[in-house]
């Protein structure tokens, strides 16, 4: 089952990884990268260490700092860590030396965050572990834009090209991108409804406010799996390509895909 909340976690932090233990998002993202500062990282990373040998959360991953891969193997390979988010990844190149200490071939979440990695987000799509996609936008707006709001119809075509690729090339829906404004649940939750609208499934979180809402966006109702349930009843039932459902409505093998979609989440 893909998870509705990814909570963002800054390894260095040890009163919030205490808290993020009964944290009810899905996932929880252990931070190397952004939020730890350089001189703070050899102690996010033994703090980590820590939290992995004592957590029972089933989903836990780990951003990680990709200038120091030479002393993260052990936890790459973490029997705890269920996927690595790659933050900075601008070509396959960054992933296949990723890849050399990834020895258990854990899943992997790619963050593109540049107009580089955009370019060449096909063979990244293609890569060995690839799982799923991401979009850092703040990295990737503030390298086009000189203003400070960034055009809706820029906004769209890098977002829905993250949707399209991955539809493509048959990797997980892509994960919706953090909102660093978590007092205003009303604009996260119209923009959670949007994502979910344009393909994407789940939301990466920086507070636990966000949680809630995204738990609740990205959740399929009981009346859609019924929907989903019928579909594929009625075309199994069916001698002929296609038929109709109980409205009148023709559904075919295209409803077939769309249904299994919605079960397999």
């Amino acid at each position: 089952m893909l998870a509705r909340s990814y909570l963002y976690v800054p390894g260095d932090n040890s009163k919030l990884l205490i808290k993020a233990e009964d944290s009810s998002a899905d996932a929880l993202i252990l931070d190397l990268e952004d939020s730890v500062k350089p001189d703070r990282k050899t102690v996010a990373e033994d703090l980590v260490r820590r939290f992995l040998m004592q957590t029972k959360k089933d989903q836990v991953q780990i951003r990680i700092e990709p200038t120091r891969l030479g002393a993260l193997g052990d936890l790459v390979n973490h029997e705890r860590v269920s996927k690595i988010v790659l933050p900075k990844v601008a070509s396959v190149k960054e992933i296949e030396e990723f890849n050399k200490i990834n020895e258990s071939n854990k899943p992997l979440r790619i963050l593109i965050e540049s107009p580089q990695a955009l370019e060449r987000i096909s063979a990244i799509a293609q890569a060995k572990n690839v799982r799923s996609l991401g979009i850092g936008e703040l990295d990737f707006f503030s390298g086009i834009s000189l203003s400070k709001e960034v055009h809706s119809d820029l906004k769209s075509a890098i977002r829905s090209k993250l949707v399209l690729t991955s539809a493509a090339y048959d990797l997980n829906p892509p994960v919706a991108p953090v909102s660093t404004n978590y007092k205003d649940s009303s604009t996260f939750s119209n923009e959670s409804q949007e994502f979910l609208t344009w393909g994407y499934w789940g939301r990466a979180c920086i507070h636990p406010a966000q949680v809630e809402i995204a738990n609740e966006v990205f959740c399929i109702s009981p009346e859609l799996l019924s929907e989903a349930r019928e579909v594929l009843e009625l075309l199994n039932n069916s001698k002929q390509g296609a038929t109709t459902d109980k409205e009148g409505k023709m559904i075919d093998l295209a409803h077939i895909r769309w249904a299994r979609r919605i079960l397999e989440l």
